[in-house]
C-alpha cells in the first residue's frame, strides 16, 4: 500500500469521528443558546436513538455506541463551553436586550413545535395535554412571581437544577432549557461558571495557570451539582421518554409545546418591562424571532437531505 493510500484509509477511519464532533458542538450549542434544542438537533444528526438506547441501558450497549457517542459527548462539552463566553458577553454589555432577543428566538422555535406535534396527530387528548402542561408550568411560575421563591441565589441546588433542565433539552426533543433559565435568573451564572471552566482548562493547557490554580478557577463548586443535575435526569428520564414517545407520540410533544410556551410566556410578562423603549425591545424580539426561523428551515432542509 502506497504512502497516499495509507493518509486515504486513516481519513476514511477518522472522519467519521470528526463529523460526530462537530455534530456534539451543535447539539452543546444548543443546549445553551435560546430559540434551539438540543434534543432536536440529535434527532436530525440521528443521534437521539443511540443516546437513548446507550442510556437506558449502557452496560449492554457500550460496545456497540461507545465509538459514535464519545466524539459526539467531547464535542457537545466543547460547544457549550466555546459558546458560553459569547452568551455571556451580550448579557453583560445589554442583559435586556440580550434577553429580548433570546426570548425571540424561543419564540421563534413554537412554530417547528407545532407543526411537529401536528406530525404526530392531532386530536382531543393532545389538545387536553398540552392545556394541562401549560397550566401546570404556568401556574408554577405564578407561584414563583408572587412569592420569594423567585429571588433565586445561585449555589449547589440551583446549579443542580440548571443541570436538570439542561438535560432536559437533550432529553426531551423540542424542550430548550433557556427559557426557565432566563426567568429565574440562573443563565448569567451558569454562563459565568462554564466561561470560567473554559479559562481554567485553557490556562493550564496553555501553561498560564498551574494545576492547582486551574482548578480552583474553574468553579467545581459549581461544575458538580451542575453535572450531577444532568446525568441524573439523563438516568432518570431516558427510558420513560423513550416508552412515551413510542406509546404516546402526539400527546407527548403536545405536552412539550404547552410547556415550552409556559416558561416563555413569564419572560413577556414579568422580565422584560415595555414600558420603556418598546420599540427597540419589541423589534429585537423580532429580529431574534426572524433567527430562529431561518435557522428552522435551514434544520428542515438539513434533515430532508439526510433521510
Amino acid at each position: 500500500m502506497s504512502e497516499n493510500d495509507t493518509i486515504t484509509e486513516k481519513k476514511k477511519k477518522t472522519a467519521p469521528a470528526v463529523v460526530r464532533f462537530f455534530q456534539g458542538m451543535l447539539v452543546g450549542v444548543g443546549g445553551i443558546l435560546p430559540g434551539i434544542s438540543g434534543g432536536v438537533l440529535c434527532a436530525i444528526f440521528g443521534l437521539y436513538q443511540p443516546v437513548m438506547e446507550f442510556l437506558a441501558h449502557p452496560v449492554k450497549n457500550f460496545r456497540s455506541h461507545i465509538k459514535l457517542l464519545l466524539p459526539a459527548g467531547i464535542g457537545l462539552v466543547v460547544g457549550f463551553l466555546a459558546l458560553a463566553r459569547l452568551v455571556l458577553l451580550a448579557f453583560d454589555k445589554n442583559g435586556v436586550i440580550a434577553t429580548c432577543v433570546f426570548t425571540g428566538l424561543i419564540l421563534g422555535m413554537l412554530p417547528s413545535l407545532w407543526r411537529e406535534a401536528e406530525e404526530k396527530g392531532r386530536g382531543k387528548a393532545s389538545y387536553i395535554t398540552m392545556a394541562a402542561a401549560f397550566a401546570a408550568v404556568f401556574g408554577i411560575f405564578l407561584v414563583l412571581e408572587f412569592t420569594s421563591a423567585k429571588a433565586v441565589e445561585p449555589g449547589f441546588f440551583w446549579f443542580f437544577v440548571s443541570g436538570v433542565l439542561f438535560g432536559l433539552g437533550i432529553v426531551v426533543p423540542g424542550m430548550s432549557a433557556s427559557s426557565p433559565l432566563l426567568y429565574l435568573g440562573l443563565m448569567e451564572p451558569l454562563l459565568d461558571v462554564a466561561g470560567s471552566f473554559a479559562d481554567g482548562i485553557t490556562g493550564f493547557i496553555g501553561g498560564s495557570l498551574g494545576f492547582a490554580q486551574a482548578v480552583s478557577v474553574m468553579r467545581f463548586d459549581a461544575v458538580l451539582p451542575f453535572v450531577i443535575g444532568v446525568v441524573g435526569i439523563f438516568v432518570a428520564l431516558s427510558r420513560l421518554v423513550t416508552a412515551i414517545i413510542g406509546k404516546h407520540p402526539a400527546e407527548f410533544y403536545h405536552g412539550i409545546f404547552g410547556i415550552v410556551a409556559a416558561t416563555t410566556l413569564p419572560i413577556l410578562i414579568f422580565t422584560v418591562d415595555f414600558a420603556h423603549g418598546t420599540l427597540i425591545k419589541l423589534a429585537c424580539i423580532a429580529a431574534g424571532f426572524a433567527a430562529a426561523w431561518l435557522l428552522d428551515r435551514v434544520q428542515m432542509r438539513f434533515a430532508g437531505d439526510n433521510v
